[in-house]
This record gives structure tokens, C-alpha cells and sequence, in this order.
């Protein structure tokens, strides 16, 4: 009984509580930053798992043992906070790389919203505080029992659930969950050899059929006008943001864009109601919307990485434009240091490529990301103008970052009075207002934008995509069960000449990002250069086939696997809790629903598709 002794003792009792009580302020304070409110019964759970392991720290640690607890339970709970309110879900350990990059500090966390780290720290101090109140005249032994039981309460946690990220998670039990995986992770690689991965790989797959998951069409017409390309990403922005496709889904969008969706109609566009965001981060998605290839599913994404530092090599729909003629360019609102893109965008065929850098003047210098979005479309749309009097067509394509967390939208849109009307629309908490405010700004910059091209003609003679990088923001209120919450993506196109939309497939066809690729080589007469690119040309009306699809979402750590007749299958990171889910395929974010059927793959074969889709081509192969 002495190993279990501790656990009995009134003085953990008192802690045990004093933890939940903690927690209890902790999630208050969670829900007046981001304005979600988590599942009660699954956050009481989470809670009640995260104070017996918060107790046992409380219990085992004194002196500087003490005083790191506290700093790191502070910084945690900030980061916590900060990724709830901006993505929807706690953090992934597994992602700290990224998060300590100096631009992405610099230009994320060193903001206003800086002040929350100071509070977290302050209550992480009043609990050490208030913990050495409590009676502790006698320490009891068996604090090996508190540590082993603590353990294996992380352990149950982390395989209890198929997310340990979701809001109702609790901060303490899952960053403990999260840390073995977050060690094994990155060292798998280098605990089996290369062999037995393709091995087992090629097992699992010759009972499957893979092509469906890795499906090349393109229509392949003749074009005889080759059209200038205009490709849009818009940070964080989701299809589900349109009035009329939130109303079609029924989803509860935290931001209206009526403005920007009646402007994109007026000028000849055609939204898809189906689009899919193959992954969250802004290097996943690009790369995805560039090369026509699946993004980086694994924990650190490294395929955009491993093409800058000449490791791999990949044929992207840029390459293709420009040895067809083409002047390329990629104009980016944030540095191009971050994720490496000043190295990748040339690999990728891009001629021309700028960053935050070119903003900056003697008089202002750009901070943070980069500049708001009025300046960076403005600045744009001059220089478009100024390439289009070149001769010969261009495909440029553009990132804005205004609509990025720390969401910046310049001194003047701050001085704006609120619009009474907007905000009568306003069905969220208080919290999400940067968001709302950076995405409204962005909606008038980029109505602006594009107003401008149409009155100088630029439109007249241009094929324009408008999508994401990636779709964050919040989308349903049940952040808890609904898969594809952070998967609603964006695409809207419009042809140069509208007559020429018949020619595209239909707006609630199921469409994804690796479809842009393929589509744009079509629409410029270059169908046929499209290699093995994985994606559908939206010039493909009538699709001959169903195709199936991966996706994830790493903010959650779920892995998809979707099939266009209507089945999901919704898996935990390590693919070994799986849901199965049916949905009308005219209407897929509107109709999801679980089912009790068995998941229609494998273990293996999920793995081993995932493996597939992190295959590249070695540099050094001819």
C-alpha cells in the first residue's frame, strides 16, 4: 500500500481539487478569448484527467523543478489560448519547429494579443501560490505511485480519443498524450530501414486499388487564344464564408463575405459549393495548388523544404507555363524566408518572385507579416498592369497575409466607425472581431482589385482562380465531431470569356486544390504537359470514373480518406481509430453523418496509401 500512498493522502485530495479548480479558470479564460464553448461533458472529462496529472506535478516538484513547471505551464496555456482562438483547436506538440521560427514569432506572437502570456503566467503563479497553502506538514510517501498512475492516466487519455486537440481536450492531459508521439514521430524514419517501409507498403497495396486515390485527368482541348493566368490564394479564407454556400451546407460561418460573393457573380464567376482543402498550413496547400501533388500529410511537413535544398525534384504546373512562353511570377505579402519559398518558387517554375520586402519604403517599413492587404493589392495591381503591357501572356500568383493571425488591416480600416448592417450579421462572440475585421478589409481590397482589372480590360484576356492556401477559421459550432470543419475550402474561377464556363464542370461537383494545377494547364492549351500530376481538370465535365481522395487536417491529427459516392472515413493520427461517415455528394459539408460500418480500408492499406502520397523523386534519378 505504501506505492499507492500518496494517491490517498488528504493533501493530494486538496491538490487534486485545487488543480480542477484551476482548470475550471483556465477554461473560462479560453472561452472569453476565443468565444468557444467545448463540449461540457467531454471538457469535465478532459478536465478531471488533466488535474490528476497537474496534482501529480504539484506534488513531485520543489525548487527549480517547481520554477520550470510554472513558466512552462504558463506558456502553455498561452499557446493553448492563442491557437484556439485563431484555428479552432488546441496546439500539436509536434509543431513547436515551426512555432519558434524567428519570422513566425515575430510575426504572430509579438502583437496585442502578447498580453494574454502575462495573465497565463500570473495564474500559473497563483497556483504554485496557493498549492504551498495547502497543509504540508507531512509529505506522504509513494509519490512512484502518484508518478506511475499519472502515467498511465496520459497514456488512456492519448488513446482514448481520435484528437487530443479538439476544444473540449484538456491543455495539461493532452501536451502529456502528445509527447510520445511527438518523439517517435520524427524518428521513425530511422527505426526502419527504407525496405521494409516499401515492402510492407507494396504488400498492402497490391490488394487495393490505388489508382482511384492517385487518379490524372485532364480534358486536354485546343486552345487557340492562350490566356493570361491569374491565381489567387487568400490566407485562412473558406468557401463557407459565401451567405449563399453556409445556407446551402447549413453551416454557422463566423464571417459573412456577401460583398465579396455578389462581386465575384457580377464579374463572371463560378463558385464550387464542394471544394475541398486538402490540408491546413500555408506550405501544405500551396504546394498542393502549385505541383498537383498531395501536401506534406506527416507531422513536419518537409516536401516544400526538401524541393528548396535540391533533395527532390517536382513538376509543377508553373515549370510548364514558363517553357511554354509564359512569364511567371509569385507575389507574396509575407517574407519569403519562412517555409523556404524564396528557394521553392523558382524550383517551381516561377520567374519572378518577391516578398515583404518589395513594400518596403525610406519612409515606412513593413512589420510583422508583411503589409495590410489595401496596400499589397494596390501595389499589385499596378505592377499588373505594367506586366500586362509586355508582350506576351503571364501567370502571376498571388498570397496575401492580411487575413493571417495577428490579423493586420492598416491604420486606416482601424479608423473606420463599425458598419452598423455587418455587424447585425455577427454570430459569434467578440473574441473572433480581429478576424472578422481582417477579412472584411480583405473583402474590399480584393472587390477593389478586381474592379480595377475589369475597367482596364486585364479580365478581358485572363483565366482567374480565387482560392486558399488553406481553409482556417471556424466553420460549424460542433467543433467536436463534425469531420472536414477546417477542409471547407475555396474556388471560385472565371474564364475570360464567360460563354466558355459551359465548359467547365458543374458548381457542386466535389473539387480539390490539387485540381487547380491541371485545370489551368488545360484552360492555356498545355493539357497534355500535365505528367502525372494527381488531380481532375475542372475542363473535364463528366468525369468517367468516381475518384477517391486524402485529406487531413494537422491541427487535429485527422487523417481522411473520401470517396466521391458518398463515404468518409475519419481516422485518428496514427490511423488506428476510424469512423466511417456517408454524405450526398452534391452537398458534402451539409450531409455528413456517422455510420456504424466498418471502415472500408485497413490498417494497412491506409498506411500504406499515406505512405505512398510522401513519395518523391530523388533528385539525383535521371
Amino acid at each position: 500500500m505504501t506505492f499507492f500512498s500518496g494517491l490517498m493522502a488528504r493533501h493530494f485530495r486538496q491538490t487534486l481539487v485545487l488543480a480542477f479548480c484551476w482548470l475550471v479558470v483556465v477554461r473560462a479564460s479560453y472561452v472569453l478569448q476565443s468565444g468557444v464553448v467545448p463540449d461540457p461533458l467531454a471538457m469535465i472529462a478532459g478536465d478531471l484527467a488533466g488535474a490528476f496529472v497537474l496534482a501529480v506535478l504539484l506534488c513531485i516538484t520543489r525548487g527549480i523543478s517547481r520554477v520550470i513547471l510554472v513558466v512552462v505551464l504558463g506558456c502553455a496555456t498561452f499557446v493553448a489560448g492563442m491557437h484556439l482562438t485563431v484555428h479552432g483547436t488546441l496546439f500539436q506538440l509536434s509543431l513547436i519547429g515551426k512555432g519558434v521560427d524567428p519570422t513566425f514569432v515575430t510575426g504572430s506572437l509579438i502583437n496585442i494579443h502578447a498580453l494574454w502570456l502575462p495573465v497565463y503566467l500570473s495564474l500559473a503563479w497563483i497556483l504554485h501560490w496557493q498549492h504551498r497553502r495547502l497543509d504540508t506538514e507531512t509529505l506522504p510517501a509513494g509519490r512512484t505511485g502518484q508518478v506511475v498512475v499519472a502515467v498511465l492516466v496520459a497514456a488512456v487519455y492519448g488513446v482514448s480519443f481520435q484528437s487530443l486537440t479538439t476544444p473540449a481536450n484538456n491543455v495539461v492531459a493532452s501536451f502529456f498524450a502528445q509527447i510520445p508521439g511527438a518523439i517517435i514521430g520524427p524518428l521513425a524514419p530511422a527505426l526502419s530501414t527504407e525496405d521494409e517501409d516499401l515492402n510492407g507498403s507494396e504488400k498492402a497495396l497490391k490488394t487495393l486499388q490505388t489508382a482511384s486515390f492517385f487518379r490524372h485527368q485532364v480534358a486536354a482541348p485546343i486552345v487557340r487564344d492562350h490566356p493570361n493566368v491569374l491565381l489567387v490564394m487568400i490566407e485562412g479564407m473558406s468557401g463557407g464564408y459565401f451567405p449563399s454556400l453556409s445556407r446551402y451546407h447549413d453551416l454557422d460561418p463566423t464571417v459573412t463575405l456577401a460583398s465579396l460573393e455578389e462581386n465575384l457573380l457580377r464579374h463572371g464567376f463560378r463558385i464550387y459549393r464542394n471544394s475541398l482543402s486538402m490540408e491546413r498550413q500555408t506550405d501544405r496547400g500551396t504546394f498542393a495548388i502549385l505541383c498537383g501533388e498531395y501536401p506534406d500529410f506527416r507531422r513536419q511537413s518537409r516536401k516544400m523544404v526538401d524541393v528548396a535544398e535540391g533533395r527532390v525534384v517536382v513538376d509543377c504546373m508553373p515549370k510548364h507555363l514558363k517553357e511554354h512562353g509564359y512569364h511567371t511570377a509569385y507575389w507574396q505579402a509575407a517574407p519569403l524566408d519562412y517555409m523556404q519559398k524564396g528557394e521553392f518558387m523558382p524550383q517551381a517554375g516561377f520567374i519572378d518572385v518577391t516578398g515583404a520586402k518589395i513594400f518596403n519604403s525610406p519612409e515606412e517599413e513593413v512589420e510583422g507579416w508583411g503589409p495590410p492587404d489595401p496596400i499589397y493589392f494596390s501595389n499589385v495591381a499596378k505592377r499588373l498592369r505594367q506586366l500586362d503591357e509586355k508582350p506576351g501572356p503571364w501567370m502571376v500568383t498571388l498570397l496575401n497575409v492580411g487575413t493571417h493571425h495577428p490579423f493586420k488591416i492598416g491604420k486606416e480600416p482601424e479608423q473606420q466607425p463599425p458598419d452598423d448592417e455587418l455587424s447585425t450579421e455577427d454570430i459569434t462572440p467578440e473574441p473572433q472581431e480581429a478576424r472578422k475585421k481582417a477579412m472584411r478589409t480583405m473583402e474590399d481590397a480584393l472587390n477593389q482589385f478586381l474592379d480595377d482589372l475589369a475597367s482596364d480590360g486585364i479580365l478581358d484576356d485572363t483565366l482567374v482562380i480565387i482560392t486558399s492556401d488553406e481553409s482556417g477559421g471556424f466553420i460549424r459550432k460542433d467543433h467536436e465531431s463534425v469531420p472536414l470543419n477546417s477542409n471547407v475550402g475555396v474556388l471560385a474561377i472565371r474564364p475570360p470569356d464567360s460563354d466558355s464556363l459551359e465548359d467547365y464542370a458543374n458548381r457542386d461537383q466535389i473539387v480539390a486544390q490539387i485540381d487547380i494545377p491541371p485545370t489551368i494547364l488545360d484552360a492555356t492549351g498545355l493539357g497534355t504537359e500535365a505528367g502525372d500530376m494527381i488531380g481532375r481538370s475542372l475542363m473535364v465535365k463528366q468525369p468517367k470514373q468516381q475518384r477517391d481522395l486524402l485529406l487531413a487536417d494537422t491541427y487535429t491529427g485527422l487523417k481522411y480518406f473520401l470517396r466521391e459516392s458518398g463515404q468518409l472515413l475519419s481516422c485518428s493520427e496514427l490511423m488506428t481509430d476510424c469512423t466511417t461517415w456517408r454524405f450526398n455528394p452534391e452537398r458534402l459539408f451539409g450531409t455528413l453523418e456517422a455510420t456504424n460500418a466498418e471502415p472500408f480500408l485497413t490498417f494497412d492499406e491506409r498506411t500504406a496509401l499515406f505512405n505512398r502520397a510522401a513519395l518523391m523523386k530523388p533528385a539525383e534519378d535521371p
